[in-house]
């Protein structure tokens, strides 16, 4: 299973995923489900990019995060 973004432009992503479908139902849910996971924590990456870009922190809820020093391209 592999989940992977294939066009970026402005605002919008494509993302492609790729499982395999095998097994019971609940094999095949699960398989579904993992592929659907990585495919959303890589859209939230993304998204979180727009945020943190200049390395100034940001608070959420009252905690202070900050960027690992990766500057948007």
């Amino acid at each position: 299973m592999n989940a992977r973004i294939v066009k970026q432009e402005g605002g919008k992503i494509t993302l492609e995923i790729d499982m395999e479908l095998k097994g019971s139902m609940l094999t095949q849910e699960e398989a579904i489900q993992l592929a659907l996971n990585e495919a959303g924590k890589l859209a939230t990456r993304t998204a979180l990019e727009n945020f943190d870009t200049d390395g100034k922190p940001i608070s959420v809820k009252g905690q202070r995060l900050t960027t690992k020093g990766v500057k948007k391209k």
